[in-house]
């Protein structure tokens, strides 16, 4: 199995957090990492999504993509929250069926955290996933894995969104 962990695209300013929607820059990393994987001939057998606005609009768009020849409908959990602590992420992550791809769509800190401790990596600062970054573990077991590739909006020729 293939787990790959999307933090969400970069999102608006707003007085409620969960409600905060992509940015232009944001859509356009989503859209952008979508296309490479679709190049890379990535298609997602199961999707899953924090329930935060930003969040859902990241794995809307990359699904639309990638899966466009068949397309899945993303599920959304609360297990991708920053608040859910590690040993219930641990036990959702194990309790996943058997898939191909599976895409994971959550927020900083605790994507980051999640994808270290999958890959034996203690020191916080040693991986940290940027806006719109997502990270490629090879897992058999779903508790260790192997890191295959990390992509960022940088490596894609995404730039920032610009102050207006």
């Amino acid at each position: 199995m293939k787990l790959y962990f999307l933090r969400h695209a970069a999102a608006l300013d707003g007085p409620l957090d969960a409600a905060r929607p992509l940015s232009p820059g944001g859509r356009r990393q989503a859209r952008k990492l979508a296309r490479f994987l679709r190049r890379a001939e990535v298609q997602f057998d199961l999707a899953f999504t924090s329930p935060l606005t930003r969040a859902r609009q990241t794995i809307e768009l990359v699904c639309a993509i990638t899966n466009e020849a068949k397309p899945i409908e993303p599920k959304v959990t609360e297990a991708l929250l920053n608040d859910t602590n590690p040993a219930a992420f641990t036990q959702w992550l194990a309790a996943l069926p058997a898939a191909g791809h599976v895409l994971l769509v959550g927020h900083e800190p605790s994507l980051s955290t999640h994808v270290r401790r999958l890959l034996g990596i203690e020191h916080p600062d040693a991986l940290e996933l940027a806006k719109g970054a997502l990270a490629c573990i090879k897992t058999t077991d779903q508790r260790r894995g192997t890191l295959k590739f990390l992509i960022t909006p940088k490596s894609l020729g995404v730039r920032r969104d610009r102050p207006a």
